[in-house]
Formats: structure tokens, C-alpha cells, sequence
């Protein structure tokens, strides 16, 4: 083979090889739209009756059954432990609409468990042979959590499998998932990596009345229509019209809507006229109107938000396709063309006559957007190739992002409008979870993109408390594709969490992200309560510093302290079923331990000086403070300042951190922060300690390691408790405990 005939086949593999996603060239033509292929899989299982109580998910079947159009293919599943095909797959027809709308009247909340992983692969049964005739969408709709078993580690495994092999299978095929989440405690870190996987919505209804609004909103994503404006409720049809579908959302139910024509008829629901189909259900009228009059028609009726026309027309706007979920920073690009029967329009003359104006909206969600850009399209000449292009603003925060195009014709008017979700491979929540019966505060991370490579990625928070404090706490790596550490809230007021990603993705691509701001409230009442940020402004300052309090459910390390103010010194009481010499001999014997091991880990972080402080702290402690602590006698009055001595908070063990964490050596600060009157703070740095902490290398700490060991087991031998260290633990929880039980007897004892 000669080497002219080695470099074609080179060249032959590589062209072989380009995405077939990869963005059009921009003279080219925009993609025709193919019909839709629409599979609704809805959750049945008994916890829908908490969650749809209504049992809404009916109405809003019917109203996308009555929306699809007749070139489309549509079908039904519901889901709880078995998967049953409700509606046919099959083109929508007037006879399949009537069947679909009668079968959904049998969707109920019987099920046991919430099969989501047979459920998509039933609806998506022929994604191995299925011809691209169609662009095919999964709508998803569940309130759970996989749940397959009774057997924990068999929904773990359930998990995995629908993220490493169903999601992959779906994506390749080309199919779309919009997820529906109705209850916050649906699996959101699966229902978002299913959605931004395959280029589909992920959506929350917080309350079972968002359910019609959010249907709506996914479907139209699934099957785009034209759309004209409809504006104080009028609308122009023009003469390109060959039909028109009003959808009605009425603020009254028992209210008749009508429509009213440029001929100044009225129609309604009993009219009767031939040329008109209405549809009326509880909340909605749903009317289509064949070949309607030239002109503007009206709309009798007081409508919610909503409500909308869509147009078929010879004379269609056509933009390219723009993606549903947008990753902070993206620039992305507006391009459309007019098109009659098909074929772009290019005359001059035409174009000339045009007014295309373009505007964005955002918010932290769409209920609350505000326009903030707006652009004429067409500036001076019509272009050649009849294509108009702009860049759109730069996508630089988390949220909704809707953008709306009008076409003015002076003759006609087109609409069109997209919603991104700007967001980041990444999201963070605070939960609150009962474990072995106690509420625990966990903040967690979640990994929305499939190409991230969570063995070799790290993540940590740096967390702010209602006093300025700060500590820095690493988030340990779960089998679900998230990370977790557990909070400890011991004062009431706002605590804000600073979270840095940093790490590769699957093709060995290093990244770092630094994810929006968490601030959220804790009360002794009602735990923790997320807020979020107003969009456009910046947040409130902080009124009063709250008060300490002492939390109400204090976590097993915390079983004697909890019960005081970390502030305040107060006298623990004696048990008087123990001789309180030996009880005294014990506390002072185990906070001296504890004030040991704290007085190694000081020496360890200074041994290094300044630069090995700052991984662990952004907080200075001045010369004075460290001489004062490093000449501390290791005496019996050591518990009552263990007691006050803030830098002993009670934290949980990390003994389940990330591998990776230790394998970088980074050694992390269990302890409570410092106490801000040490130093003051500056904004900018802020996050600075987790760079350093992330990148901590080993090699600084095996130095001083044995020599602290050895210190730690000759203190311990000195008390006699040369124990190991899980012993140790045994140990003082034992000893805890008796001391509880103790007490609990004597109260007994008291009360007969």
C-alpha cells in the first residue's frame, strides 16, 4: 500500500468518525422538523396518592392527547412494580384519541414499587431498530426513588445499572427524556442526570397544581408548534393561515369562554359551526378553528397564564435548534429564516418589510423573569441567504433563561419562544434525613454530567456560620454518583456553603467548578430551610447576629456537650448513682485525652508554619494565642475548657471520606472554627483554602507523622489507655452511655 492510498484511508476514518450532533455550517438549511413520537411514562405507585392527590396526572394526559398532532406517533406506560402499556403505541389518529382519552381514566396509585428503569426500556422497545423518522421523547413522570426490592443494595445496584447502561442505550438511540419530579424527595440526582444526558427539561412540581403548567412546558419542548402572539387578549391570523388552536386556560372553571372573529361572530362551545372543534375541560378550553378569516380575532374569556395559538401556515419561522439545558458560560448562537412552503425566503423586497426583535428574560425560576436584553435581528440589509444570526447574551447564572423572537410582517406576525435551565455539572442541596431514628443535616453535591470522572474528582465546602466562623469540610464520594458530608448547626441563623469540584472527566480533561452559593437558615424549630437568592439583586444583609442555642438533636458525639452553650461554662451534673471522685477521675482522664490528641493536632499544623494553617482555616491566630496554647499544662482542670474551647466542636468521624482525599494527603479540620475575633476575613480569599486543601500533596506530612504518633501513644500508655484507636472509641461511647443510663435510673428512682 503506498502512501498516498494509507493517507485517503486516514482521512476516510477520521471523516467517518465526526458527530453527527456536530452544529450545522451556517448557509446551510435548517434541519426539517420531523413529526413527533411522544411516550408518556407515568408513575402509578401508592405514594402518588400523597403526592397527585387530585390524581391530576389524568387531566393532564388528556390535554397532551388532545394536543398531538395527526402526523405524530404517541403511547402510553404506567409504571409502580409492573409496567403496563396503558394507551398503544401508535400515529395518532381520531380514533386513538378517543381511545387514549377513555384509558386514562384508569390511572390511579396502586402500585408497590417504582420500576423506573423497566419502565423507559419498555417505552423506548425499539430504540435498537427504530428508523429516524421521527424525533422520539420520553416524557417521565414519578414522585420515588428507584425501588425495585426490599433489599437496599438491590435498588443500589438498580441505580447503577439504569445510569451506566439504559441511559447510555437511550442517548445513542437519540432519544430525548423530560423528567417530571412530583415530590421533593424524588430522586432528582437521577431524574437530572437523565434529562441534561439526553438534551431534555427537568422539572419539579412542588405542588400537584404546577403539574398541568409543567406537562405543558415539556411537551412543548417534545412537539414545537408556531406560535402568534397573543397579546390583551387578541391575536392577527393572516392569510397564510390554514388552521389555528387556541389553548384557554380559564381563571374561572365554570366560566364559557368565546372566541370572537374579525366578522365580529361569536363561537362557543354549543355553537355548532363545522369549521370549529371545541373541547372543554374542567380548567381549559382547547379550541381549533379550520380555515379561519383573515384578521384579528378576540378572546371572551379571564385567562391564566398559559394560554397560547398556535398556527398551521404555508409561512413558517424556523430557528435552529437551541438546547433545553444550557452549562454555565456557554455562548450560544440565534439563527432563523423565514420559510414558504418550505423553501427559505430570500427576496430583498420581502425581507426588507420585516421587524425582528429579539429579547431575554431570567430568574430563579420562570414565575419571577425579568427582561433584562433585547435586539432589533434585522440591521440594516437583508442578508443574501435569507439567514439572520445573533449572539445571545453569555449564559453567566444559574437559572431559568427564556428567550422570545416576534416576527413582524406588517401582513402576518410569527412568535417564538425557548426556555434554557442555565446550570452546572454540578448541584448542591442541604437535605434533612433520619438516621437509626435522628435527623441529621446532610449537605450534598450531585454530578449531572455523564463524562465526569467521580473516582478522580473532589469536592469540598467551606461552610459559614451566622457568626462569620468558617470551617472547611470535604464531601465523601457515594455509589450514586453524588457526595456527601454531614452538617452540625449549633447556633440558630443563616449559614452560607462556599463548594469547589475539582478533578477529570472521562477523556482525562482536568476541570474545576465553583458551584453558586447555598444559604440557608436553621431554626430549633424547623431545621434547616434553603433559600435562594434573589436573580438581579444581591442578597439582604444579615440583620441581628442570632444567639447561641443549643441544637435539639445532638448526634452521638455529642451526647454530653450538646446539652451546654459552647459560650458559656456551665457546671455538668453528677450522677449520684456514681461516687463523684471516680466520676471526676474519669471526665478528667477522658477530656485530657481529648485535649491531648487536639494539642497534637495543633502542633501538627504549626510544625508546618504559616502556609500549612491556611488549608484548614481562613483565620489567623496571633503569636499570643499560640504561645498560650503550646505552654497549657496537661492538668485536671483541662475539662472545663475542653468544654468551652470551641476549636472541639463535636463533629462526626470522617473515617468514610473520599480514598482520594487521603491518597493526595490532605488532612482535614474536624475541630470547630476559630473564633473571629482572632483576625478578620477578606471576601476574596474565601475560597482560597479550598484550592490549597484539594492540592495538599502527601509528601508535607509523612515528616512529622510518626513523630506525632508516637507522641499520641506515649500519652496514652502514660494513662493507661493504650488502646487502639476503634477501642478507644468503644470506649468512651461505653462509658457515655453508662453514664446516661445512670442517670435515667436515678430519675426513676426519684419519681416513684
Amino acid at each position: 500500500m503506498t502512501f498516498t492510498q494509507r493517507v485517503c484511508i486516514g482521512v476516510l476514518c477520521l471523516l467517518a468518525n465526526i458527530p453527527v450532533l456536530a452544529q450545522p455550517p451556517e448557509d446551510s438549511e435548517p434541519p426539517t422538523l420531523l413529526p413527533p413520537d411522544v411516550r408518556l411514562v407515568i408513575d402509578v405507585s401508592g405514594s402518588m396518592k400523597r403526592n397527585d392527590p387530585n390524581n391530576l396526572r389524568q387531566p393532564a394526559v388528556e390535554l397532551l392527547v388532545q394536543l398531538l398532532p395527526e402526523n405524530s406517533r404517541a403511547g402510553v406506560w404506567t409504571f409502580g412494580k409492573w409496567i403496563n402499556m396503558l394507551v398503544p403505541h401508535k400515529p395518532v389518529t381520531p380514533q386513538w384519541r378517543e381511545s387514549a382519552q377513555q384509558k386514562s381514566a384508569d390511572i390511579r396509585s396502586v402500585g408497590l414499587y417504582t420500576n423506573i428503569g423497566e419502565a423507559l426500556e419498555k417505552a423506548a422497545y425499539d430504540a435498537k431498530s427504530a428508523a429516524k423518522k421521527y424525533r422520539t421523547s420520553i416524557i417521565l413522570l414519578t414522585d420515588g426513588m428507584v425501588d425495585i426490592d426490599k433489599s437496599p443494595q438491590a435498588n443500589k445496584r438498580e441505580w447503577r445499572r439504569i445510569v451506566d447502561e439504559v441511559l447510555p442505550a437511550l442517548a445513542d438511540a437519540g432519544i430525548t427524556i423530560h423528567t417530571i419530579a412530583l415530590s421533593d424527595n424524588a430522586d432528582r440526582n437521577l431524574m437530572n442526570k437523565l434529562s441534561l444526558s439526553t438534551n431534555g427539561l427537568a422539572e419539579v412540581a412542588h405542588t400537584a397544581d404546577d403539574l398541568m403548567r409543567i406537562f405543558l412546558k415539556t411537551f412543548d419542548a417534545a412537539v414545537p408548534a408556531e406560535q402568534v402572539p397573543l397579546t390583551d387578549n387578541a391575536f392577527v391570523i393572516d392569510s397564510s393561515v390554514e388552521e389555528f388552536t387556541a389553548l384557554i386556560f380559564r381563571k374561572d372553571a365554570l366560566q364559557q369562554a368565546q372566541l370572537v372573529g374579525p366578522d365580529q361572530n361569536v363561537y362557543s362551545a354549543t355553537s355548532g359551526d363545522a369549521d370549529v372543534k371545541w373541547y372543554r375541560a374542567d380548567k381549559y378550553d382547547l379550541i381549533t378553528v379550520s380555515q379561519p378569516l383573515e384578521g384579528e380575532w378576540g378572546v371572551n374569556a379571564d385567562m391564566e397564564p398559559g394560554s397560547r395559538i398556535t398556527v398551521v401556515s404555508n409561512l413558517n419561522l424556523r430557528v435552529r435548534p437551541l438546547p433545553v439545558n444550557v452549562f454555565k458560560g456557554q455562548v450560544e448562537n440565534l439563527s432563523l429564516v423565514l420559510q414558504e412552503d418550505g423553501k427559505t425566503v430570500t427576496r430583498p423586497e420581502f425581507l426588507s418589510l420585516m421587524d425582528i426583535d429579539a429579547s431575554m428574560e431570567a430568574g430563579n425560576d420562570e414565575f419571577d423573569l425579568q427582561q433584562f436584553w433585547q435586539k432589533r435581528v434585522n440591521q440594516g440589509e437583508s442578508p443574501i441567504d435569507g439567514r439572520f444570526n445573533i449572539l445571545l447574551p453569555n449564559f453567566d447564572k444559574d437559572g431559568i433563561y427564556q428567550l422570545n423572537v416576534v416576527v413582524d410582517g406588517k401582513t402576518f406576525v410569527r412568535q417564538f419562544t425557548h426556555q434554557f435551565a442555565v446550570r452546572q455539572p454540578f448541584g448542591a442541596e442541604v437535605k434533612q434525613v433520619f438516621t437509626d431514628g435522628k435527623l441529621e443535616y446532610l449537605l450534598i453535591a450531585n454530578s449531572y454530567n455523564q463524562n465526569i470522572d467521580i473516582p478522580r474528582t473532589q469536592v469540598a465546602a467551606t461552610v459559614i456560620s451566622p457568626k462569620g466562623r468558617k470551617k472547611i469540610r470535604p464531601l465523601a464520594a457515594t455509589d450514586s454518583d453524588t457526595w456527601k458530608a454531614t452538617l452540625l448547626p449549633d447556633i440558630e441563623g443563616e449559614y452560607t456553603a462556599k463548594i469547589k469540584a475539582k478533578g477529570y472527566d472521562t477523556e482525562g480533561n482536568a476541570f474545576e467548578v465553583t458551584l453558586e452559593d447555598i444559604s440557608f437558615n436553621y431554626s430549633l424549630d424547623g431545621g434547616f430551610v434553603e433559600e435562594e437568592a434573589p436573580f438581579f439583586e444581591e442578597l439582604v444583609e444579615k440583620e441581628d447576629e442570632p444567639t447561641i442555642e443549643p441544637t435539639t438533636e445532638p448526634t452521638p458525639e455529642v451526647d454530653v456537650d450538646a446539652e451546654t452553650d459552647v459560650d458559656t461554662e456551665q457546671e455538668i451534673p453528677v450522677s449520684e448513682g456514681t461516687p463523684s471522685w471516680m466520676l471526676w477521675a474519669i471526665l478528667g482522664g477522658g477530656n485530657l485525652i481529648l485535649f491531648g490528641l487536639g494539642f497534637v493536632l495543633y502542633k501538627k499544623i504549626m510544625g508546618g508554619g504559616k502556609d500549612a494553617l491556611e488549608p484548614f482555616t481562613d483565620e489567623a491566630i496571633s503569636e499570643e494565642e499560640e504561645q498560650e496554647r503550646a505552654a497549657e499544662p496537661a492538668t485536671e482542670e483541662a475539662p472545663e475548657e475542653a468544654e468551652s474551647e470551641p476549636e472541639m466542636e463535636e463533629e462526626p468521624p470522617m473515617e468514610d471520606l473520599d480514598p482520594v482525599m487521603e491518597d493526595i494527603g490532605v488532612e482535614v479540620d474536624e475541630g470547630d472554627d476559630l473564633d473571629p475575633a482572632q483576625s478578620q476575613l477578606e471576601d476574596e480569599d474565601e475560597l482560597d483554602d479550598l484550592d490549597t486543601m484539594l492540592d495538599e500533596t502527601e509528601e508535607a506530612e509523612d515528616s512529622s507523622e510518626k513523630e506525632d504518633d508516637d507522641m499520641v501513644a506515649d500519652m496514652l500508655k502514660a494513662q493507661g489507655l493504650d488502646l487502639a484507636e476503634d477501642e478507644l472509641d468503644e470506649a468512651i461511647s461505653t462509658l457515655i452511655d453508662d453514664l446516661e443510663d445512670d442517670d435515667v435510673a436515678d430519675d426513676d428512682d426519684d419519681t416513684k
